[in-house]
């Protein structure tokens, strides 16, 4: 199922993949005031989708066959990487914040941020050599990790098991959040390269 929701949703990945926001910090172009930008969005959208998360095991508690042997195993991956988000991605933004000196304490979720957080509700319910920023390189290299892959693989089959247990209707509203989800992400994106803000009226 996760490589069907994938292939349906390979043009919207395709296209992210190769968003300007992405390459630009790849290749060290991408402005920091655009980074910091989004690390603050970013920073907010991982508050939410970590509640997500723990909604989702807690769902999983109750839905779940307790008949199940792989009910404990699947909720505990779900809440490790809630707690993951924690120590690690929050924490890095953290030390970001810190070496920028920024107080994001009230910072404000910025439309697409809500959007995307929105969406993910939603879903828990139903190489250069160009020199850049060391915080570019903090943030590309915690996603590319042996540790992380890993981890997304649990995920993948967490996702198969569930659908190869779901009816019709369950299926295709799981592929209409997840499509709708990477369209979010895009955006997202692309509201950090643009530091989009709410109007001011």
């Amino acid at each position: 199922m996760a490589q069907s929701l994938w292939d349906a949703a390979a043009d919207l990945i395709k296209v992210t993949e190769t968003h300007p926001f992405l390459v630009a910090m790849v290749d060290g172009t991408l402005s920091e005031d655009s980074f910091r930008y989004y690390a603050v969005q970013d920073a907010l959208y991982l508050v939410d989708f970590k509640s997500c998360l723990v909604r989702l095991a807690d769902k999983m508690n109750v839905e779940m066959s307790n008949d199940d042997s792989t009910k404990e195993a699947s909720i505990q991956r779900v809440k490790g990487l809630a707690i993951a988000i924690e120590e690690s991605e929050v924490e890095l933004h953290r030390s970001f914040f810190k070496q920028w000196n920024i107080d994001a304490s009230d910072a404000t979720s910025m439309p697409d941020t809500l959007l995307y957080c929105e969406g993910c509700f939603d879903a828990s319910l139903c190489g250069s050599t160009e020199r850049r920023p060391a915080q570019f390189d903090a943030w590309i290299d915690m996603y590319s990790t042996e540790e992380y892959e890993t981890a997304v693989k649990g995920y993948i089959a967490i996702v198969d098991k569930a659908a190869k247990e779901a009816g019709e209707e369950t299926l295709g509203k799981m592929k209409k959040h997840f499509i709708m989800c990477c369209k979010l992400e895009y955006m997202f994106w692309t509201q950090a390269q643009t530091m989009m803000s709410w109007p001011d009226f």
